[in-house]
């Protein structure tokens, strides 16, 4: 699996430092054009992968059995110093850094420009686990609808919802501007064509949220319930590199 991920940001690399540009398909795509970027450097690579539809988690299954992994792809615009905002979304899916007992890597993107070519600012390709660890959540996320809702009760609430996380680089801060890899520690990756830039320690929360409410009538926040988290007070640490 390390080398694996390794040909994939390597190639990226390759393709930032080269000037290879993102193209929209049309003035109003907010989405393809990072996925058509990092399926040319899959291309490249001439390796196996699927494209799984959208609102699915990750956008794509990459190699052959037994050692797919996953890629959930994430952009936001890079201007007046800056990127556009510190999170990204997760339509529907709660994310993780392992689905169906593999590897999910989320491969970020800061992007500049407006027009038809959008140059690559920043690059960040990190474990998931990195924005959330907690692999069973995930996999039991389902989006329900509320039946019987509306004055004749023909009606019902579509109840998906929209997750908000950190992105990788508000994370790793002095990764702006620079093209990172992100893998747990534990891993012990070690490959000549990359460089340790330091290691990021993260520490589980003592709560997590088990469930909540909201009331349709009346002005109110969410009624939150929380529990203790099974894995309160444990540190997950990260070992960040860049191409050698």
């Amino acid at each position: 699996m390390g080398s694996a991920v390794v040909d994939v940001f390597c190639e990226m690399v390759r393709a930032c430092r080269a000037g290879a540009c993102m193209r929209p398909r049309s003035a109003n795509d907010k989405e393809y054009f990072a996925q058509d970027w990092f399926i040319d450097r899959l291309n490249a690579l001439r390796v196996s992968f699927e494209q799984q539809g959208r609102n699915s988690y990750p956008d794509f299954w990459v190699g052959a059995e037994p050692e797919i992994a996953g890629y959930e792809i994430k952009s936001l615009a890079f201007a007046n110093g800056r990127p556009a905002r510190t999170t990204i979304d997760f339509n529907s899916t709660i994310p993780s850094g392992r689905k169906l007992g593999r590897d999910v890597f989320l491969v970020f993107f800061l992007y500049e420009g407006r027009g038809q070519d959008r140059p690559v600012h920043s690059l960040s390709l990190a474990h998931g686990d990195l924005i959330n660890c907690d692999h069973e959540l995930a996999d039991e996320h389902l989006n329900v609808a509320v039946h019987d809702f509306g004055s004749f009760a023909d009606g019902f609430i579509r109840n998906r919802k929209m997750y908000v996380f950190p992105h990788p680089i508000a994370i790793d801060e002095s990764g702006l501007g620079r093209q990172r890899l992100i893998v747990p520690a534990g891993w012990e990756l070690a490959d000549s064509r990359l460089r340790r830039a330091h290691r990021i320690s993260r520490r589980i929360a003592a709560e997590t949220i088990d469930r909540y409410s909201i009331r349709l009538r009346g002005r109110g926040e969410a009624e939150v319930k929380k529990t203790p988290a099974p894995s309160a007070g444990r540190v997950l640490e990260f070992d960040v590199f860049e191409a050698a």
